[in-house]
């Protein structure tokens, strides 16, 4: 697979996204307009078999499953703004308040649905068009069947985070770069790790003319002008990272509790664990002479995995745990694939590091889908990833874990 993709020339990986045509992206929009009938006929059947809790969501609301937990933050910002004191409300950016405040006679909750509905199909055709590889129907299929990625459908930002972010690639890599800026900057605008986008715009922009280099500053801009204007208005410099601890995202001191939790469980269940450790370190022994060190990597993984899945408390950790585990895999896919995928890699791994160093596993899955390039690392990565059958067991889970909606924050 490396040798494959490093003999690519640079200017390849811009001539792959500007050969997408018209029929791609009308599969792409088919792919996207099965997936969202399938969540939304999903959550309405739920609705209809009593599956939902009615109280976690504004009564009145169409469809209210899809505007539960922080949509009622996000309103109460946009009609009352963000408070003289550093509380909770400034761990959410300024610019999806705002947009919800344009309703004007408009319900909030029937803009803020239309809008999410429009950036979740804006969301497909972003990670479509930045495919390097040129292979868009893979990469919407990718996001489709992905655990969770039902979250673009939900009244927050992160579809249009998401939009915005990967169309701002597939503008740089399509040589649009001023396109790109305005994308960049909304993407910090609309989410805390939007700025992220600015690492793989940056790593393009080496050796290129200002437009480029105005693509990557663009989202640090945004992200510094909302700091500056959070600053301002609750007189604390820090008033964003004081939120933050005040929702449990205290660092990686968070680290040390989930340790805990697996010594609990080892504690509880010696003799098995003892028993499951012989067999995993001579599995690891036998993956080594004969396999390689890669291999083995991978049995050691897998015999790891069972132990801290079994070590979560809930039915939302085990659920974010899962999804954990599957990204981390498709982040090592996406390092070996190549050259032109590295700054992608960079930016997913950044990603995804920071939500663990959060100290705060809640919502990994759905703050997860900013790092799109795994998406890119299933549609064009190993060929045994886009097997029907992995294919279909995710689109069933990503339906299931919709059902969960009220019982755990997304």
């Amino acid at each position: 697979m490396e040798g494959r993709s490093t003999a690519v020339p640079r200017t390849e990986g811009l001539g792959t996204a500007r050969a997408l045509t018209a029929r791609p992206y009308a599969v792409v929009a088919g792919i996207w307009a099965v997936w969202a009938g399938a969540v939304v006929a999903t959550v309405a059947i739920g609705i209809a078999s009593g599956a939902y809790d009615r109280a976690k969501a504004p009564p009145g609301t169409a469809l209210f499953p899809l505007f539960s937990w922080d949509f009622g933050w996000y309103d109460a910002i946009a009609h009352y703004g963000y408070a003289a004191v550093a509380d909770r409300r400034y761990a959410f950016f300024p610019l999806w308040p705002w947009l919800i405040r344009a309703s004007g006679s408009v319900a909030d909750w029937k803009l803020a649905g239309a809008v999410a509905l429009a950036a979740s199909a804006l969301a497909f055709l972003g990670v479509a068009a930045g495919s390097p590889a040129g292979r868009p129907r893979q990469a919407a299929l990718a996001l489709a069947c992905w655990p969770g990625s039902f979250a673009l459908l939900l009244a927050y930002p992160d579809g249009l985070a998401l939009a915005a972010a990967a169309w701002a690639a597939a503008l740089v890599l399509r040589e649009r770069p001023l396109l790109a800026a305005p994308l960049g900057a909304a993407a910090a605008l609309l989410r805390p790790n939007g700025l992220l986008i600015a690492l793989p715009l940056a790593w393009l922009a080496r050796g290129r003319d200002w437009r480029y280099k105005l693509a990557a500053a663009a989202p640090v801009a945004a992200a510094v002008a909302v700091e500056l204007f959070f600053w301002r208005r609750s007189g604390h410099v820090d008033a964003f990272f004081h939120a933050q601890r005040l929702w449990g995202r205290n660092g990686p001191t968070g680290i040390g509790r989930w340790a805990d939790h697996v010594r609990d469980r080892v504690d509880a269940h010696l003799a098995p664990v003892a028993i499951l450790l012989v067999v995993a370190v001579a599995a690891l022994v036998i993956a080594w002479r004969r396999f390689g060190p890669l291999t083995t990597a991978v049995v050691a993984y897998v015999c790891a995995v069972p132990l801290l899945l079994a070590s979560t408390h809930d039915l939302q950790g085990f659920v974010d745990s899962a999804r954990c585990v599957l990204v981390l895999p498709l982040l090592v896919v996406l390092w070996r694939m190549g050259e032109r995928y590295r700054p992608w890699a960079a930016f997913a791994t950044v990603v995804v590091a920071l939500l663990l160093g959060s100290g705060l596993m809640q919502s990994f899955g759905r703050q997860s889908l900013y790092a799109f390039p795994i998406f890119w690392a299933l549609g064009e990565g190993p060929a045994w990833l886009r097997r029907p059958p992995l294919a279909v067991l995710g689109f069933a889970a990503n339906l299931g874990i919709a059902l969960l909606l009220t019982r755990f924050a997304p």
